[in-house]
């Protein structure tokens, strides 16, 4: 990703990336069912619903089929549905080939909770490297560790500035 700001951890990360794109009461948020509380804690943070989206039986990710059938019953509600986040479970990524067209064809943004998935890949492109942004953790039970700590990875440069201010108290120059 061309822009990376680290935060005090992922969920700081993830909660940020839901905050800077104004996400909140009302929205709804599909998610994996199978992810770590942090997730889900994020989109209640803002206000929205977690709208949970059942896994993969051989991989434990973001079911493709099931998403879409759940955005299709969304947006026959007339629900609105900003963000789907998908969670990149025990080194193994989600199925992006299915997933991101999916979430793109519904005029969502992505998020990657790629806190699992620190070096691997899919398709040859590392994980935490896919959707609008992604998140990565460092907390003490990663492959990688600072024993705590997270990032926002995305090419997007608004999003990481928007996310680095927010993340420093949102202190502006006099």
């Amino acid at each position: 990703a061309a822009h990376a700001v680290g935060l005090s951890s992922g969920t700081a990360a993830l909660h940020l990336a839901l905050v800077s794109w104004g996400v909140g009461p009302g929205d709804v948020v599909p998610v994996s069912t199978l992810t770590f509380a942090a997730t889900v804690n994020a989109i209640r943070y803002v206000g929205a619903a977690p709208h949970f989206v059942d896994c993969d039986e051989e991989s434990g990710n973001l079911n493709p089929a099931l998403l879409e059938q759940a955005l299709g019953t969304l947006a026959a509600q007339g629900r609105s549905v900003p963000v789907v986040v998908a969670v990149d479970m025990l080194g193994k990524s989600v199925e992006h080939d299915a997933v991101d067209d999916l979430v793109a064809s519904a005029g969502s943004r992505l998020l990657c909770d790629a806190a699992e998935s620190l070096g691997a890949t899919y398709h040859g492109r590392p994980t935490g490297s896919f959707g609008d942004a992604a998140v990565l953790s460092f907390n003490g039970n990663k492959i990688m560790t600072t024993s705590g700590g997270g990032m926002l990875v995305t090419d997007d440069a608004a999003l990481a500035a928007h996310v680095k201010k927010l993340s420093t108290q949102a202190r502006e120059p006099e």
